[in-house]
C-alpha cells in the first residue's frame, strides 16, 4: 500500500527509516509533506488523492483541531473515506513496526521474511551489479537499497509462501554474493560491530590522531564498554607533538611532509613501541578547507598489528568539505579496521584447527600398539660413495616492521622546525 506522511510544523519522521519499514512489508512511503497550520486540509487532500493510509505527525493538536468537525474524539487511528489515517505526536520505528504497520497488514494477506545486508565499499549500482541474477520481474526477490553515509543498508525481501528449501537457497546465495561487503546482518552500526570482534578477541587498540582530531575515538566511546578494548586515542595535531608522544622523526616530516603515507606509518609504529596493544591506528590528512600540508582531501590510515609485527597505510582522497572529509576518515578507517579483524579471526581459526589436527594426530599414534622388529635377512648392496652436499646458510630473518603498502607520492623536502606545523 502507498503511505503518505504528513508533518505539521515539523518533521519528526526520518524518511529512510519509514521507507525501510515499509518496504519490509511491502508497502511504500510515497510522500512526505511538511505543512504549517493553515495548509494542514489541502495538504491531507493531496495525500488522499495519491496515497492509501496518512501518517500524522508533529503538531498533532493543529490537526485535531483543523478536523474538530470531522472527528468526535482524537482517535490515534481513524478511517476516513476507506483510507487509514493514523496520528502520534512522534513517529519513530517503533510507532511505525508496532502499531501502524500491523493496522496495514490487516488489509493484505501476503507475509514477507527479510534478510538484512549492512554493506559497506559499494554503491547502489555495484550491488545491483553482484545481484543482477535476482534483479529481474520474475524473481522470487525483491530488494530495497537504503544510502547512509559510505554505506547501504540492503533488504532483501521474500514470500513466506514459498518453500523452506527454497528459502535455504535463496538465503544461502544471498549471503555468498554480498558477504564480502557486509559487516553486520543486524541492524547495528560499524562502531557495534568493531566493538564486538574487539571484546570477543579480547584484543586492545590504541589510537593515534591528526586529522581526524578526537572524531575516530569518539566513534569507539560511542559504544558502551570501550574500555574494553580502548586503552588510549592520542590527538598528536601539531609536529611536535607527533614527534615528542610518538618518536616520528622530525626527518621523516621534513623529507616526506606531515600529511604523508611515512608519517602516518611512524605514528603508528610510536603506538606500538610500547608493546602493550595488539592493534594500533593512525590517521594523518588535510581536511581542509586549505591546501596547505598536502592535498585538500587527502588522508592516509596507518593500522599494524603487533602479533603480525606489521603496518599496512591506505591513502584516501575525499571530496567533500571539512565535515565531510573528516567524516569519511573516520568511517574508511572503521572500514579498514574490521576487513583487519576479520583477516585476523580468519588466521586464528586457521591456526587452532591446524593445532587441533596435529594433536588428534599425535594422539592417535601415541594409541597405536608398538611394533614388534622383523628379523630380515641381510642384503648386502654396493654402497655408493657419498657426495658432500653444500647449501648455503641463509642469514637468520630478524622481524620487522613492513613498509606502507601504498606507494607515497615524493614530496619537495621542506624543512620543518619543532613545534611548527600542524594538520589542517
Amino acid at each position: 500500500m502507498k503511505v503518505g506522511f504528513l508533518s505539521v510544523e515539523h518533521q519528526t519522521v526520518d524518511p529512510r527509516t519509514a521507507k525501510m519499514a515499509l518496504f519490509d512489508n511491502c508497502h511504500t512511503a510515497d510522500l512526505f509533506v511538511t505543512a504549517e497550520v493553515g495548509e494542514i486540509d489541502g495538504a491531507i487532500n493531496m495525500l488522499r488523492a495519491t496515497c492509501d493510509a496518512i501518517v500524522i505527525d508533529g503538531n498533532v493538536d493543529a490537526f485535531y483541531d483543523a478536523y474538530k468537525d470531522t472527528l468526535s474524539h482524537r482517535p490515534d487511528h481513524f478511517e476516513l473515506d476507506g483510507k487509514l489515517h493514523s496520528v502520534a505526536a512522534k513517529v519513530d520505528y517503533k510507532f511505525l513496526t508496532d502499531k501502524f504497520i500491523p493496522l496495514l497488514n490487516k488489509k493484505v494477506k501476503k507475509r514477507y521474511a527479510v534478510i538484512v545486508f549492512k554493506t559497506y565499499g559499494k554503491s547502489v549500482d555495484e550491488l545491483k551489479t553482484i545481484l543482477k541474477e535476482y534483479m529481474t520481474k520474475k524473481s522470487k526477490v525483491q530488494f530495497g537499497f537504503f544510502e547512509d553515509f559510505l554505506e547501504c543498508e540492503v533488504h532483501a525481501r521474500v514470500a513466506t509462501n514459498i518453500a523452506k528449501e527454497d528459502m535455504n537457497v535463496i538465503s544461502d546465495r544471498l549471503v555468498e554474493l554480498l558477504g564480502g561487503c557486509t559487516y553486520a546482518y543486524e541492524d547495528i552500526s560499524i562502531n557495534e560491530r568493531v566493538a564486538q570482534i574487539l571484546r570477543a578477541e579480547g584484543l586492545k587498540i590504541k589510537i593515534a590522531e591528526s586529522f581526524t582530531g578526537g572524531a575516530l575515538g569518539a566513534a569507539f566511546t560511542s559504544v558502551a564498554g570501550a574500555s574494553d578494548y580502548l586503552m588510549e586515542d592520542v590527538v598528536t595535531y601539531s609536529v611536535a607533538s607527533k614527534n615528542k608522544r610518538l618518536g616520528v622523526p622530525f626527518e621523516t616530516i621534513a623529507a616526506k611532509g606531515v600529511v604523508s603515507g611515512d608519517t602516518a606509518y611512524n605514528m603508528a609504529l610510536g603506538l606500538m613501541a610500547s608493546g602493550d596493544c595488539d592493534i594500533a591506528i593512525a590517521t594523518t590528512g588535510n581536511a581542509g578547507p586549505s591546501v596547505q600540508n598536502g592535498a585538500l582531501g587527502l588522508c592516509y590510515v596507518a593500522l599494524g598489528i603487533t602479533s603480525q609485527k606489521s603496518i599496512a597505510v591506505i591513502k584516501y582522497v575525499f571530496g567533500g568539505d571539512r565535515d565531510y572529509n573528516i567524516k569519511s576518515g573516520v568511517k574508511n578507517a572503521m572500514f579498514l579496521l574490521y576487513e583487519s579483524l576479520i583477516s585476523y579471526r580468519r588466521q586464528k581459526k586457521q591456526r587452532e584447527a591446524m593445532a587441533a589436527a596435529q594433536a588428534q594426530q599425535s594422539a592417535q599414534s601415541m594409541q597405536q600398539p608398538v611394533q614388534q622388529p622383523v628379523q630380515q635377512q641381510p642384503q648386502y648392496v654396493q654402497q655408493q660413495p657419498m657426495q658432500p652436499q653444500y647449501a648455503p646458510q641463509q642469514p637468520a630473518q630478524q622481524p620487522v616492521h613492513a613498509q606502507p603498502t601504498t606507494p607515497i607520492a615524493p614530496f619537495a623536502p621542506t624543512i620543518v622546525a619543532p613545534g611548527d606545523g600542524t594538520d589542517n
